[in-house]
């Protein structure tokens, strides 16, 4: 048995017995290699026959037929031309305000029953029985049955409670009392 050749270096290649897997790995990329290389030149020849196939198309142009050349002389018309098509012609409709809508139909007159006339319903009263007419000054003026009568915070409404506060909502003055809400209308 001989020895390995001894690198000046004092490193000793390994040889081929001891690198099992070597040939495998290059083996492996080589057929990986020759398989890109197949598919890209297939890719290029689909690409190549696509674009001769478009070219040829655009440089002949449009060239009418007709289906009578091609079929034997025993054969005779189409069906589908003969059936129905000959049939019943219909008229083209050349109005340009029809949009697919349905023909106009006359509608039969029905009598127009008269709707009875309900008399007014009359305004309820608030609960409360307050309506407020004026704000101003801190102070606010409401119309109750017994009249107008001005009232500011803290001052006693009766039937509607103490009051809280008078306040803009921004839909309008409102005076908000213990027992209820009196505004500018109903609420």
């Amino acid at each position: 048995m001989s020895r390995p050749a001894v690198k000046p270096s004092g490193v000793v290649p390994p040889t081929r017995a001891q690198r099992p897997l070597a040939g495998t790995v290059t083996r492996r990329r080589a057929r990986e290699a020759a398989v890109e290389r197949a598919a890209l030149a297939g890719i290029g020849l689909l690409a190549l026959t696509v674009g001769a196939l478009a070219g040829y198309a655009i440089s002949t142009g449009a060239r009418p037929y007709a289906t009578r050349d091609v079929l034997p002389a025993q054969a005779g018309p189409f069906a589908w031309k003969t059936g129905v098509a000959a049939a019943r012609p219909v008229a083209p409709d050349l109005d340009p305000l029809t949009t697919g809508s349905l023909p106009e139909r006359p509608i039969a007159e029905r009598p127009v029953a008269e709707r009875p006339t309900l008399p007014p319903r009359p305004v309820p009263a608030p609960p409360s029985g307050y309506v407020l007419r004026q704000v101003s000054g801190g102070q606010a003026l409401l119309e109750g049955r017994d009249g107008l009568r001005q009232v500011a915070v803290g001052g006693v409404l009766p039937g509607a409670g103490r009051v809280l506060t008078i306040r803009d909502t921004g839909a309008g003055w409102v005076v908000i009392t213990t027992e209820t809400i009196i505004g500018p209308a109903l609420l």
